[in-house]
């Protein structure tokens, strides 16, 4: 396992990133019996306990929130996605699986899978995540073929 710490906005961290990229990059396409080639790649998360937004509700609420616990988790949620939003990146799949509690009420975005990170002044809007939970403007602006940077974000409200 290759574990490396990473400071955000460290010269010194943004190049071992570059180098670890590389690195991956360079690796995937070797394979040879000689020449030690990862077949596979981990990430490791912060493991947080008890889990999902609903485990916790039913767990710790009966199934039923109060006002002051519904403003603690939108507030961490929106949070989250503010901060997500300001590096121009969209979740596109914000739902209650991908919503996780800790023992301490705090929530915290999960699952990046379907994320993106807008790189251009256009959006190259497409219907990726759980279409039940879909923003319906997205859905419109795809099909209308809009391409307004900030219907991007309308994802993950």
């Amino acid at each position: 396992m290759k574990e490396v710490e990473l400071f955000p906005d460290d010269p010194k961290s943004a190049e071992c990133i570059k180098q670890l990229n590389q690195e991956i990059k360079l690796l995937t396409n070797l394979q040879h019996p000689n020449i030690r080639v990862y077949d596979r790649f981990f990430i490791y998360l912060e493991y947080v306990h008890p889990g999902s937004i609903n485990k916790y509700i039913q767990d710790h609420c009966g199934g039923t929130m109060t006002e002051s616990v519904v403003r603690n988790f939108t507030r961490h949620i929106l949070s989250g996605l503010a901060y997500l939003h300001s590096k121009k990146t969209v979740h596109r799949d914000i739902k209650g699986a991908n919503l996780l509690v800790d023992t301490s009420g705090v929530v915290k975005l999960a699952d990046f899978g379907m994320a993106k990170h807008l790189t251009r002044q256009r959006a190259d809007l497409s219907l990726k995540g759980s279409p039940y939970w879909m923003a319906p403007e997205l859905m419109q602006a795809v099909m209308q073929r809009d391409s307004n940077p900030y219907l991007a974000f309308v994802v993950d409200t």
